[in-house]
């Protein structure tokens, strides 16, 4: 009989002996085995059709303990570095081998071929010292530091490569994106991290590190190590999401930094205000003029709720493009999401040993920096290939514009029913696009094409001429006389034939060929025709 199945005995007789199933009274499944005095001895018959909803319905399950499911995964972590969770393994070997397993059997199968891949994290934390050491040697000029408390447990560590400090001081926007994530290995934590954007809008790491909660003291040490290798960035802007413990540490450790917060941490605070309240505090927060900011919290206060208030008690130099305290500009980063992408893409790295953890974090940094390097070193272009995409759009625009020069690199620019007025030596517009993203907008564009056009001279009453030129006079070039009438049609060059072999087309009137008087023939005048007399004079 087949293991696991439950029977019954229905009758017997001196040569077999009769189950069906126990589900169902009903169900035709039968079972009928050969006997010798009485004893089964072996299968004489087996229908195996069941129509009761026990059996139809049940998926054949074969046992694959946690350490053979284990040695399958270790090829797969070594070939696609990838951890799987608990379901992703349940429908793989089910969809490879169809086998299926219990949640706790691949759950302990995960954890034990991450240990045998990567080692366990109390092995990882002994080995924690010598590789930041290595790791400090092998990038020299960086910061990688480490703390543990009295008893020698962990505590903190961060790490700031060197190349990509210098990349974010000399090349880069002064704004940083900070956040914090958990953890997903044995001993948890918290990882923090530090990151901007570069010139393609890609994501740049600047600094990362580990602490075993998100708390003022952790948040305090990670932002301390931020001032000693980017404080120096002047002026600087941290964006971040409205957490308490990340502005008392920016306000304590980088006072001069401005903080502004995530545009989307702010709007989902707004949503059970409605649809209209969302709209205007996108409005206000996106405006390049401060009068259109001011347009839609005004409409905003009409509604008389407490979101304006609300907006105005956090500050509107904290979420509010146009209110940023200059020469801090926001640029492009509005939101925190530039860091949660960043803890998105090290999801798998987040549950491994705190090792192996850190290595796959500068493994990762290590592949953009070089693809990145060798992308920009075979670019002719001055500008990023992003930067080059916008400023495409903003020159489309400025083709429907007219600009016209003020005085010296001034121009006022018209746009249909407004006019902006530019200047290119400040790099500055009316509208505030170009001095806040740093980018020319379309109505410096359209002031820049202007500039280079063949232009008109203003009337002559509005003429300023240098004293030297006030005062000074040309005569005019001395013309000798010629004999005879002065000659209308142009001079004929070498090779044009004369007047007579003229192209037709290029004359509206041909002239009659030349006839002698004499005998009135063409081609010859009186004075060489044969029939003329040769007498001689007396």
């Amino acid at each position: 009989m087949k293991q696991g199945k439950e029977y019954s005995v229905t009758k017997s007789d001196s040569r077999r002996i009769y189950f069906k199933c126990k589900h169902s009274d009903k169900c035709p499944f039968k079972l009928s085995a050969s006997s010798q005095d009485g004893s089964i001895w072996g299968v004489y018959k087996f229908t195996n059709e069941h129509s009761c909803d026990g059996d139809l319905g049940r998926v054949k399950r074969i046992k694959a303990p946690a350490k053979v499911v284990a040695t399958y995964l270790t090829q797969k972590i070594d070939n696609d570095c990838e951890i799987l969770k608990p379901k992703a393994i349940q429908l793989e070997l089910q969809r490879e081998f169809g086998v299926q397993i219990k949640y706790d059997v691949a759950l302990r199968a995960r954890n034990r071929a991450t240990e045998m891949v990567y080692g366990r994290h109390d092995q990882s934390f002994e080995m924690l010292p010598k590789y930041l050491y290595m790791l400090r040697q092998s990038n020299p000029g960086s910061l990688v530091e480490w703390e543990v408390d009295p008893d020698g447990r962990f505590k903190h560590l961060f790490v700031a490569l060197a190349a990509l400090a210098s990349c974010f001081i000399f090349n880069l926007r002064p704004v940083i994106v900070v956040d914090g994530t958990h953890l997903k290995g044995k001993n948890r934590g918290i990882l923090f991290v530090a990151v901007t954007k570069d010139g393609n809008k890609s994501l740049f790491p600047l600094a990362y590190g580990v602490g075993p909660k998100e708390n003022d003291e952790s948040w305090m040490y990670f932002m301390s190590r931020i001032r000693r290798v980017y404080g120096q960035a002047n002026p600087l802007l941290i964006v971040s999401d409205q957490y308490i413990s990340i502005a008392n540490a920016i306000r304590n450790e980088l006072p001069n930094a401005t903080h502004g917060l995530c545009y989307y941490n702010l709007q989902n605070n707004l949503k059970h205000y409605g649809k209209a309240v969302v709209e205007l505090y996108r409005q206000a927060a996106f405006a390049y003029e401060k009068s259109n900011f001011t347009r839609a919290m005004n409409a905003l206060k009409v509604m008389k709720i407490a979101a304006y208030d609300k907006l105005m008690g956090i500050g509107p130099k904290k979420w509010a493009r146009s209110m940023c305290p200059m020469p801090v500009r926001w640029y492009s980063f509005m939101t925190s999401n530039a860091a949660e992408a960043f803890n998105a893409r090290l999801l798998w790295a987040r549950r491994l040993p705190i090792c192996s953890m850190l290595e796959a974090i500068r493994l990762v940094i290590e592949k953009w920096f070089s693809e990145r390097l060798r992308a920009a070193q075979q670019s002719e272009e001055p500008l990023s290939a992003e930067a080059g995409k916008m400023v495409a759009i903003e020159v489309q625009k400025s083709h429907r514009y007219t600009a016209q020069r003020l005085s010296g690199r001034k121009y006022k620019v018209q746009t249909g029913d407004r006019s902006f007025k530019v200047d290119l030596e400040k790099k500055k517009c009316k509208c505030r696009a170009f001095q806040l993203d740093q980018l020319p907008c379309s109505h410096s564009i359209a002031a820049i094409s202007y500039s280079g056009e063949v232009n008109n001279l203003p009337p002559r009453h509005q003429w300023l001429i240098p004293e030297y030129l006030a005062e000074s006079v040309v005569l005019p070039l001395i013309v000798t006389g010629q004999s005879g009438r002065p000659k209308e049609g142009r001079h004929r060059g070498g090779g044009e034939g004369s007047s007579t072999q003229a192209d037709a087309s290029s004359s509206s009137r041909r002239r009659k060929p030349k006839k002698c008087s004499i005998c009135h023939e063409e081609g010859h005048s009186k004075r060489t025709c044969a029939g003329r007399a040769t007498e001689p004079r007396e």
